[in-house]
């Protein structure tokens, strides 16, 4: 996984503060946030899928895009273009209290989708490393629930350390759930937290949630 860029800009007394990552080679897209104050006020996504593809590929070609990405976001600042005064910035009600992927994913689906999308964890259950497990998920429309049928559900081993795993893809059914059964690696030469990212997309809407993985020694 590459390194992001974070920094803190100020402008006329107003901290900034601009994050860009790299969601990695299973899913190429350089994604940016920019918050101030509590609120999301730009979301910047740029997909690098034919690069990826390529024979030219590099990491420091990646870099380098985040950098431009990056870089740009800053000049707006610098240049006005999120100043009170001016339009009404995007994600004005969103509080930036979770993680960075969450916060980039419900920007997007809130503000530009057509049909945001929600993925509901069915069932409760515990996952456990090195075992086969079976978990039930339901994607719906957000605005009046209504089931969001073939949308693609992934389903992946995210170590704290390290690059994730993927263990499942299906899209939902007609009414909307998706019954997965994978097999959870034993991770024994894994450092850190282990969690199950759930991702569903419907055309551009994305909604993901996260269920913690447990140890076998720590299940004892």
């Amino acid at each position: 996984m590459i390194t992001g860029f974070n920094t803190d800009v100020d402008y006329d007394g107003r901290i900034f503060h601009v994050q860009t990552e790299d969601k990695g080679r299973d899913n190429p897209v350089i994604e940016s946030l920019v918050y101030s104050r509590g609120e999301i006020v730009a979301a910047r996504n740029t997909s690098y899928e034919d690069f990826n593809a390529s024979e030219d590929y590099s990491e420091d070609e990646v870099m380098e895009r985040m950098e431009r990405q990056h870089q740009a976001l800053i000049r707006d600042i610098l240049n006005g273009k999120f100043e009170s005064e001016g339009p009404r910035p995007f994600g004005h009600n969103i509080i930036s209290n979770r993680s960075f992927d969450e916060v980039v994913a419900r920007f997007l689906i809130e503000n530009f989708t057509a049909d945001p999308i929600q993925l509901e964890l069915v069932d409760e259950i515990d996952l456990l490393a090195g075992t086969e497990s079976t978990i039930r998920l339901r994607v719906v429309l957000r605005e009046d629930g209504r089931p969001a049928g073939g949308a693609q559900v992934r389903l992946s081993l995210v170590p704290e350390l390290g690059d994730p795993q993927q263990l499942f893809c299906a899209p939902a059914d007609a009414d909307g759930y998706v019954d997965a059964t994978f097999e959870l690696p034993d991770a024994s030469d894994q450092q850190g937290d282990l969690a199950l990212l759930c991702e569903a997309r419907n055309g551009d809407a994305v909604a993901e949630l996260r269920q913690p993985i447990s140890r076998l020694s720590e299940a004892i």
